[in-house]
């Protein structure tokens, strides 16, 4: 099955946002947060538009990192405003869109909102770690939904905002930009002779802002090897490549949206299963929305919609329900209660516009008796005169701007004709107040239908905490000092620890570091201090390495997007606090002083499950007798799992644990039961736990351990132990 989208492309995006010019001159009337969502309630004429079956009043949801789109559907909004929405509030209130456009075919979105007094921008950053920012008229930041420092530019109040770097755009791009693009001879010179190839796929996902799918579908109609070293191409297949992006995103280059054709694309929940025709498509998972069909989902059901907004909302609502089990009989109750309030409404507004509007006919009249009168005695004459016998006669008057029209029976006095205005008036008052008390019903039964489904949730949540507070007490047993790091002991059984934040690398260092131990930084800046304890003996360089990987690995090269990195490592005694005359070192900062021993690796981590020993004092004489203790430990794991086969589990006592390891240890001998191996990439870092959690449940399940693992495996362990903000491309699993 193909992945599941979670946040909009580059292209859908540019789609998106033409579909979007139609809210050109609406009026900002509310703005909302819900959790990570902003809405923009809208006052829109779309009538003869793109977007006309939104209506007048309409959402526009702002979800940084993930998408944008109006959707269809009734939300509900909380009832207090949180801080960020009031300023919203407070700077666009009664503003009217002037512009929606896309930054340099990124993932940004700039929304300019204009007033008398004033006119402010609404940033989107759609990246994956997504942003939204209010600008002043001069660009400055007014305030950001989250602050963040980057290496190249800070989010902060008062500040300039700085876009990041803009990519290629693959839609102007011409052959000899993809040519140059390719052959990246700077790139290649930075990697060096031993720098790994650039694979076709890769350049046209991260350098140009296609994305993976898209690169992947490129590649595919071009007919070219979409793992083809980069540098490679001959000009023919480059050509091809260029022709493919055209004809592929052709509507967009054209900018004719009549051409696309919007789709959700569903995949069976099982190989072979086929996709039953209903409207809820029940069986089968929508994975992806698209403006385009690509060859990549041919032969998958497909559901096509009027625009790429309508196909966009549908998509990421089917996701929010699927999530929320809203799906259920309670929510689908709560759904119908709504339904009927909202027609109680409707009804409520009509009876009391109707009855207000029968009493100012019925005041009109008395008001210009005379002249109505007269008109109305003239109409009656010219019918008697035709010979037409009329029980009704209309009669059109300005009352204040507006038209009125009143019906009269010439049959009768004035005082007559008003009265059946009044009548009708008490009668539609009746009707409206018996609406209010079928109102107020109604509203008590949502109220009451919400406080359980409520009572439910907490109900199932203390639930879940009792029973992970039971598995909690299954194991316990005591902490080592260096499980306050991140750490990993090498294939030679040296112990290696690394701070998480600038606090535990000053107490790293000042209160572990012992002078025989191996220091281990990289240039970049953001790296955390790396130790490796050595307790006197001879360290191979296999576990140097080892320990330079984990270093780079959790460095700021990490979320900058390099797969591979510079790392040196010192003697303990080269390092120091204190600075050079008339410096200043910050927390969890030093001074290296004197040579240094530069290592070149790749960025990559395995994370995975490990078997505990009962004594760690077995490790640490296996790591003093080196080389031939290694071999030694094998020999014996062996016969221990030899012996194993007629024991039974019985006799074994372990303990799983979760383990992270530079991918160059497991290499070198370091035993994981199964694991993960995690490179830079596109993917948010929950998003990755969420599914490093899942493919290592699996293995589990396989082994006959998942009760066992799943406390080792919470969402919140798996967030700490990954590298900071973690995006992820591919995700390779193995079992040993």
């Amino acid at each position: 099955m193909s992945e599941v989208k979670e946040a909009l492309s580059s292209v859908d995006i540019a789609v998106i946002v033409e579909e979007l010019q139609d809210l050109l001159g609406a009026k900002v009337e509310k703005v909302y947060q819900r959790e990570q969502e902003i809405i923009l309630r809208l006052h829109a004429h779309l009538e003869g538009k793109r977007l006309e079956a939104y209506g007048s009043s309409v959402d526009l949801v702002l979800e940084a990192g993930r998408r944008i789109h109006l959707t269809k559907y009734r939300m509900e909004m909380p009832k207090t405003p949180s801080s960020f929405a009031m300023l919203l509030r407070k700077h666009l209130k009664g503003g009217r869109i002037r512009s929606i456009k896309q930054r340099d075919f990124d993932r940004i979105v700039e929304i300019c909102v204009e007033r008398a007094d004033s006119r402010r921008t609404l940033v989107l950053e759609l990246l994956p770690r997504g942003n939204l920012l209010l600008l002043d008229e001069n660009g400055r930041i007014l305030q950001p939904l989250k602050r963040e420092t980057f290496t190249t530019r800070t989010l902060l109040p008062s500040k300039l905002y700085e876009a990041p770097p803009s990519k290629l755009n693959p839609l102007v791009a011409t052959q000899e930009d993809l040519r140059n693009l390719f052959a990246a001879k700077e790139e290649a010179e930075h990697r060096g002779k031993h720098g790994k190839s650039r694979e076709v796929v890769k350049v046209l996902a991260t350098e140009t802002g296609l994305g993976g799918l898209y690169a992947e579908e490129v590649c595919l109609r071009a007919g070219v090897d979409k793992k083809k070293d980069a540098e490679k191409l001959s000009d023919e297949e480059i050509r091809a490549i260029c022709d493919a992006i055209r004809e592929i995103f052709q509507p967009i280059i054209e900018g004719d949206m009549s051409k696309i054709k919007p789709h959700i694309v569903f995949e069976a929940n099982k190989e072979g299963e086929k996709v039953e025709e209903s409207k809820e498509r029940r069986g089968g998972v929508a994975v992806q929305v698209l403006p385009f069909e690509l060859r990549r989902f041919e032969g998958c059901e497909k559901e096509y919609f009027q625009t790429f907004n309508d196909a966009v909302d549908e998509f990421f609502m089917r996701q929010t329900k699927e999530r929320s089990q809203s799906f259920s009989v309670a929510e689908a109750e709560i759904e119908r209660i709504e339904r009927i309030l909202r027609e109680q409404e409707s009804a409520l507004l009509k009876f009391k516009q109707e009855e207000e509007e029968c009493i100012r006919k019925a005041e009109l009249i008395y008001t210009r008796f005379k002249e109505i009168e007269d008109a109305l005695r003239k109409h009656a004459e010219e019918l008697r005169k035709k010979g037409v016998k009329k029980r009704e006669i209309s009669l059109t008057l300005n009352d204040e701007g507006d038209v009125l029209e009143l019906k009269l029976d010439p049959t009768r006095s004035l005082h007559e004709n008003a009265a059946r205005y009044y009548e009708r008036a008490k009668a539609l008052r009746k009707k409206r107040e018996g609406v209010e008390k079928a109102l107020t019903a109604t509203r008590a039964k949502l109220e009451a239908e919400r406080e359980r489904v409520a009572a439910a949730e907490a109900e199932a949540k203390e639930a879940e905490k009792a029973k992970a507070r039971v598995l909690r007490k299954k194991v316990v047993r005591d902490k080592k000092w260096y499980e306050r790091f991140r750490w990993f002991f090498t294939s030679s059984g040296f112990l290696v620890v690394g701070g998480r934040d600038a606090t535990s690398n000053e107490i790293l260092v000042k209160r572990h570091m012992a002078n025989e131990d191996i220091f281990f930084h990289t240039q970049a800046e953001g790296a955390p201090a790396v130790i490796l304890k050595t307790e006197g003996r001879p360290v191979p360089d296999a576990d140097l390495e080892e320990a330079a990987q984990f270093a780079a690995s959790y460095s700021s090269l990490w979320k900058l997007g390099f797969y591979s990195g510079e790392c040196y490592c010192v003697s303990a005694t080269q390092v120091s606090k204190t600075p050079p005359s008339g410096e200043y070192l910050r927390k969890g900062s030093f001074v290296v002083r004197g040579k240094r021993r530069y290592f070149k690796v790749e960025l990559a981590l395995c994370v995975g499950i490990a078997e505990e020993k009962e004594n760690r004092r077995e490790c640490e004489e296996e790591s003093e007798r080196g080389e031939s203790g290694k071999r030694e430990r094998e020999e014996r794991e062996e016969r221990e799992e030899r012996e194993s086969e007629g024991e039974g589990e019985s006799e074994k006592k372990r303990r799983l644990r979760l383990v992270v390891c530079p991918v160059l240890a497991l290499k070198h001998g370091v035993k994981l039961k199964y694991w993960v191996e995690v490179q830079p990439g596109d993917t948010r870092k929950e998003e990755i736990a969420r599914a490093i959690r899942k493919i290592l449940l699996e293995q589990a399940e396989k082994h006959g351990e998942r009760e066992e693992i799943e406390e080792e495996l919470s969402l919140d362990k798996l967030m700490q132990v990954l590298p900071g903000h973690l995006n992820l491309t591919y995700i390779h699993t193995n079992a040993c």
